[in-house]
């Protein structure tokens, strides 16, 4: 279940003007980026192999099916940024800022998001594999549709957060704080704690149509 971890060259180029480098490239492969600050311009029709991006702002960036594999992000900014259709594999995000992140419709697969703070992220529609959530705190976080297959949240805060019509297969939430959850009725395939369970039970109730007194 455990995601597969990206693999990294022992020798990175550093790029001290990432965007000039990615302006003249149509893939990236084996450099090191730090400190930067890339536009939608930057990342258009690009893709990104076995590098690591460190304290870089991609907020506001609007990109469609972009793709990147073997990669680790480490203290990087995704605020308000849209990546739909987009392809993540074996993928490390640690300390992300992903506020108003957008991912809906894209794959992730051996992915693993960590120390990282997930509000308002959009993961509608996707196909989401052997991905992991370690310490990470969640808000309206929203997998409406989305299909999810050995999915673990450990030691997570998860507030608000959308399974309304997912399909799951080995997810596990047991490890977790989970405040608020809509669509319970999809959560087939998913293991939950006996204490979850009780805290649970008004979502139960209401999509059932039950009326508790």
């Amino acid at each position: 279940m455990k995601p597969i971890k990206p693999t990294i060259p022992p020798s990175l180029s550093i790029l001290d003007n990432a965007s000039l480098l990615l302006s003249n490239e149509d893939s990236i492969t084996r450099v090191q980026i730090n400190s930067e600050v890339l536009s939608s311009d930057d990342l258009d029709g690009k893709s990104i192999t076995e590098s690591v991006i460190k304290s870089t702002d991609l907020s506001g960036v609007d990109v469609s099916r972009f793709d990147i594999s073997d990669c680790v992000l480490k203290d990087c900014s995704f605020t308000v940024t849209r990546l739909p259709e987009s392809s993540w594999h074996r993928v490390s995000i640690d300390g992300g800022r992903c506020s108003g992140l957008q991912l809906n419709n894209s794959t992730l697969k051996n992915v693993i998001f960590t120390n990282s703070k997930l509000e308002f992220v959009n993961f509608r529609f996707s196909k989401i594999e052997k991905v992991a959530f370690e310490n990470c705190a969640l808000d309206d976080v929203d997998f409406l549709e989305a299909q999810l297959k050995d999915v673990r949240f450990s030691n997570c805060t998860i507030n608000n957060i959308t399974f309304a019509q997912a399909r799951m297969k080995n997810v596990d939430l047991s490890e977790s704080t989970v405040e608020g959850i809509k669509g319970v009725n999809s959560l087939k395939g998913a293991t939950i704690s006996h204490e979850q369970l009780i805290q649970l039970s008004p979502y139960f109730a209401t999509e059932a149509g039950i009326r508790v007194k």
